[in-house]
């Protein structure tokens, strides 16, 4: 029986041979019937019969003793609180192809769960300035930091050894820079390190989340930030991925930190199991996303690889604080470049915020901006999602260039009101100001304030973009006195993302502290939009296309978008300069200066036919005599004795035993007494030394 075309393919029929409680000798006589048929048969060119195929569901089973206890990669206890990250595995895709370094106090590579995905040229030892990144034994045991990020992003799976990374297919290097004195040039170094080889910075680390400080990359620093998105990853930008600080309990904000306050970083926060805002957890306008990490004693913290030195075990199920969310963060991002390697920097931040998911969290306070984006401040966007965003990556193409729009500085000098009456300042930005860089939505919106205050954590800075979307871009902080206010610090905000740049922007700013204290100033204040050309309508658009990718069939049906080449940038070994060739090329170069100037002088000195008149302290002296051939080529003096005590009638005879100035030229005589050189004639003006006679112009004579 034709049972009809089998899917869609042409020509193809599936005939069925109906049961009929016939014996097993009877149904294979049949088939022999059947196959001598369709052998025989002009029309047929191939047959075969249908057998029954064994196929396994590919999903994902580990040896590995402690990856049951991996609740952040796969909930059983409480389904769906975890990162969403199996079903990614199961279709290949673990961050290969894809190198992330972990910047911290080094990374215990030689251990069974980091060893097989080590990679030696990513990594770098700027403590102790050579290629080994291991960590050192210290007296705290607590330079395991950066081995507990480590293997949360590439812990090897299936090797009966403690846990799984979260990309077990990447590649994880080390640059070890914070077991020891930091200096600003170390960072700048560490932030661009073989950022042709690394594409994920993982950064668990920032100033001091004490409640007082405001402190972040400074000058070199910032230059290497923006130099590694720039020229990262061939052209494509490293990513630089930050955990926003585990100051919740002195009341800190992430604002303050410069590091997650900075346009070219993704600024991670953490949630608990239950999905809820850690007591350490800070809040701030800056926030990206967040995902999961430990909370309170009675709530499971992250399981993950440790070091082994001192009173390490290689395991650990204690790892916590906003330290072990950003290396998941930077591990979902691997697996994303995996499936689109050529993702800029820019395209990943705008896919965790097109695919970061919002959940209920009664301290969260979530506000959809007017381009449909709900953000709070405890959460940023939501909690990332890896399923989500690697679907997402699969089928985005790149965003606009980054434009950008850059206000005047506005000089205030207003007074900050005492009472309960807020300053505010506005500042329009029209369609006009907007043309040239062509801005039309907003990503990141930066405020760089200067402000005298006696009391730092008094004030309270709010940005209200033009559709009303405010951020709190200045928390007050109880703990922070500091009498110095804010010297051109930089607030940055994603609130207003996908926005309309153009409109009216209104900084509003506040004293809550004691109102019996002096006023504060605002001195002056400076707007920085970042955004692209993309439309309102643009963001919808993406926004549906992203939504239809995520039942995966772009992952099934092994869909592939074209990337286009990198640029070609050496690694900066091609010119790195040792410090004992530096030193050696300045001595090279000290020395040959000397001798350029010795030459030149010599030559100058011969050619303006100068003659020295040094005058003789003991007696009568001998000028020199120049030579015919002298004379005539005007380049050398004759060498001829300078000075005798036995000439007093000028007959410039020598006495016996006298001192003489054999081979004495016009460089060896400038040490003999105060000399100038007229530069009109060449002649040698030493009025204040020479004789009377000789001022009334006797010209060069034994005297």
């Amino acid at each position: 029986m034709n049972a009809g075309r089998i899917g869609e393919l042409q020509g193809h029929y599936l005939l069925v041979q109906p049961a009929r409680h016939r014996q097993a000798r009877q149904v294979e006589a049949v088939r022999q019937q059947v196959e001598a048929v369709l052998a025989r048969h002009e029309a047929v060119r191939w047959h075969s019969e249908q057998r029954l195929l064994k196929r396994t569901k590919r999903s994902v089973h580990f040896n590995d003793p402690k990856y049951p206890q991996q609740w952040h990669l796969n909930n059983r206890r409480s389904p769906g609180r975890d990162i969403n990250v199996t079903g990614v595995w199961e279709r290949n895709v673990t961050g290969r192809g894809v190198t992330v370094v972990v910047v911290d106090d080094g990374v215990e590579h030689t251990i069974q769960d980091i060893a097989p995905n080590y990679s030696p040229e990513g990594s770098y030892d700027l403590n102790s300035n050579d290629p080994d990144p291991m960590p050192h034994p210290d007296l705290e045991n607590g330079n395991h930091h950066g081995t507990r990020c480590a293997g949360e992003i590439a812990a090897v799976p299936n090797n009966s050894f403690c846990a799984v990374g979260v990309a077990f297919g990447s590649r994880i290097a080390g640059i070890r820079v914070l077991d020891g004195p930091l200096t600003d040039s170390m960072e700048a170094v560490a932030f661009n390190k073989h950022y042709q080889i690394n594409d994920i910075y993982s950064c668990s680390w920032g100033p001091d989340d004490d409640g007082k400080t405001v402190d972040g990359p400074h000058q070199l620093g910032k230059a290497a930030l923006q130099h590694g998105v720039i020229a990262g990853r061939q052209g494509f930008g490293s990513i630089f991925v930050v955990a926003s600080g585990n100051g919740g309990q002195h009341n800190d904000n992430c604002n303050y930190d410069g590091y997650a306050n900075s346009i070219y970083t993704v600024t991670i926060g953490a949630v608990d199991e239950e999905g809820r805002m850690p007591f350490y957890a800070e809040e701030c306008a800056s926030m990206l996303a967040v995902t999961f990490s430990g909370g309170d004693k009675m709530l499971r913290s992250i399981v993950t690889t440790d070091w082994d030195l001192q009173k390490g075990t290689g395991c650990t199920e204690g790892h916590t604080g906003t330290s072990a969310a950003a290396p998941l963060a930077a591990g979902m991002i691997a697996l994303m470049l995996q499936v689109r390697p050529c993702l800029t920097w820019r395209d990943v931040q705008h896919i965790i915020v097109f695919t970061a998911t919002r959940y209920e969290d009664r301290h969260a306070e979530w506000i959809t901006n007017e381009a449909g984006f709900s953000h709070s401040h405890q959460h940023g966007f939501g909690l990332l999602n890896a399923w989500r965003l690697v679907n997402a990556a699969k089928v985005w193409t790149s965003v606009p260039y980054l434009a950008s729009y850059v206000s005047p500085v506005l000089k205030e000098n207003k007074a900050i009101p005492l009472s309960a009456r807020p300053l505010e300042v506005l500042w329009n930005v029209s369609r006009t100001d907007l043309d040239m860089s062509g801005l039309k939505t907003l990503e990141h919106v930066a405020v760089t304030v200067s402000i005298t205050h006696p009391r730092r954590g008094s004030l309270e800075v709010k940005l209200f973009c033009p559709s009303g979307m405010m951020s709190l871009i200045g928390a007050p902080r109880s703990l922070d006195s500091d009498p110095n206010g804010f010297n051109d610090w930089t607030f940055s905000t994603v609130r207003c993302w996908g926005e309309r740049a153009k409109g009216t922007y209104r900084l509003v700013i506040r004293d809550v502290g004691d109102k019996t204290s002096q006023a504060g100033v605002l001195r002056q204040w400076q707007l920085i939009l970042y955004g692209s050309v993309w439309s309102p309508v643009d963001i919808r658009d993406r926004q549906r296309l992203l939504e239809s990718a995520m039942s995966g069939k772009y992952l099934h049906d092994g869909f592939t978008l074209p990337c286009p080449p990198g640029l070609n940038i050496p690694d900066e070994n091609g010119y790195t300069i040792t410090p004992n060739t530096l030193k050696t090329l300045v001595l090279i170069g000290c020395f040959t200066i000397f001798w350029t100037i010795y030459y030149l002088l010599e030559v100058y000195l011969s050619q303006r036919n100068v003659a020295f008149r040094p005058i003789c302290q003991s007696g009568p002296c001998h000028w020199p005599q120049r030579t015919q051939k002298a004379k005539e080529e005007g380049t050398e003096l004759e060498s001829v004795p300078l000075c005798s005590s036995q000439d007093p009638d000028g007959t410039g005879l020598e006495s016996e035993g006298s001192p003489t100035t054999s081979g004495l030229h016009a460089p060896d005589l400038l040490g003999q007494g105060d000399w100038s050189l007229s530069q009109s004639r060449g002649a040698l003006d030493v009025p204040q030394l020479l004789p009377p006679d000789l001022l009334q112009g006797k010209e060069a004579q034994m005297c």
